[in-house]
């Protein structure tokens, strides 16, 4: 029995690495890996089917869309280099509207566009049109559009897509003082993925898959969890960041120090992970820049060294350091010994 108990335990133990190398390799994975591993799932007829209502009216699979997330559809659809490539990829003659419905969406301002046109809510014509000032026609002409180009775009091959589309997670925009975020991929506005194995186990007994898909859906369920918590994970790391540095951003103040470890804290997330995910990542800023999401990230040395340069800048070389500490301290809040202002001024 003793035997049998430490074989159950070495078995349970090699089963947690074995899923913690997946889930690694899935945050690990650069962008054009990932988005081919959700396009694979998703296209799985086997998927499909999980994602349907069984017998007893529950799904194994429910998605689940991330709070706040929204798609940068202003921004791609006006991008010649993704239009064509989704054209490429079979989007049909519909897409020579283009101009014509970016105009619609702009009219339509940015919070009734995602109100009326990006959400999963019922559509109604007549009150998107009464909201945006348009005509019912036009109202369901760019609902049309806007998901028929969505569809387009999580279609387009991974590999097909411009090198700005695996690299820029977002587009960051400010209408009436309030910082936003939009996903330049559709596919993170779809959301996450929530499993029910009570479900799948309740469509294995009502002989709706078959004992060997049984298996083979019990894979794809845990792999679309891995896939989920990357999004989620990215969503909140990003969520955080930019709740950070919204006055960065807002080009209210400069960069607040922040690190890594910070954003791990605040996202109960292992600094190791919040790594991962912003590897290689980058932001679309409002003033047009495009920045690596490492860049939003200062440590609390180089911030004070910044300081002490405007502090410098905006007096004279031969302030004291007490003059800097002090300066310091009633300026930015920030409290250091003059000691510490000394060594930060000989490494200027």
């Amino acid at each position: 029995m003793e035997k049998r108990k430490k074989h159950d335990l070495r078995l349970s133990q090699e089963q947690r690495q074995s899923q913690d190398l997946r889930l690694f390799s899935v945050l690990a994975a650069p962008e054009e890996d990932f988005l081919r591993q959700s396009a694979e799932l998703e296209a799985d007829p086997l998927f499909s089917r999980l994602c349907a209502s069984g017998p007893d009216g529950a799904a194994p699979v429910l998605r689940r869309r991330l709070p706040g997330a929204s798609y940068a559809f202003s921004y791609a659809c006006g991008d010649a280099a993704l239009a064509a490539a989704a054209e490429a990829g079979g989007a049909g003659e519909w897409l020579a509207d283009r101009p014509a419905m970016l105009e619609l969406a702009r009219r339509a301002g940015q919070a009734n566009f995602e109100k009326f046109f990006l959400s999963g809510s019922a559509f109604s014509p007549a009150t998107a049109a009464r909201a945006c000032g348009f005509t019912p026609e036009e109202a369901a002409a760019l609902k049309n559009f806007a998901d028929a180009f969505t569809l387009a775009h999580e279609r387009v091959p991974p590999r097909a897509l411009p090198a700005l589309y695996l690299r820029c997670a977002a587009v960051v925009t400010v209408e009436h003082g309030k910082l936003s975020a939009a996903y330049t991929h559709p596919g993170y506005v779809r959301g996450v993925y929530r499993i029910d194995r009570r479900a799948l186990a309740a469509l294995v007994r009502s002989g709706a898959i078959s004992g060997a898909e049984a298996a083979r859906a019990a894979s794809l369920l845990s792999r679309a969890q891995r896939l989920a918590w990357r999004k989620a994970g990215f969503h909140k790391v990003l969520t955080a960041i930019l709740e950070a540095q919204a006055g960065y951003l807002l080009r209210e103040s400069g960069l607040k120090p922040l690190t890594q470890r910070q954003i791990a804290a605040r996202t109960a997330l292992n600094p190791a992970t919040v790594s991962r995910l912003i590897a290689g990542k980058s932001l679309l800023l409002p003033w047009g820049e495009e920045m690596a999401l490492n860049g939003l990230f200062l440590s609390k040395n180089a911030y004070i060294s910044d300081k002490i340069r405007e502090i410098l800048g905006a007096g004279s070389m031969s302030m004291t350091d007490r003059d800097i500490t002090e300066a310091l301290r009633t300026t930015y809040g920030v409290r250091v010994s003059r000691r510490s202002v000394n060594l930060y001024r000989s490494k200027l």
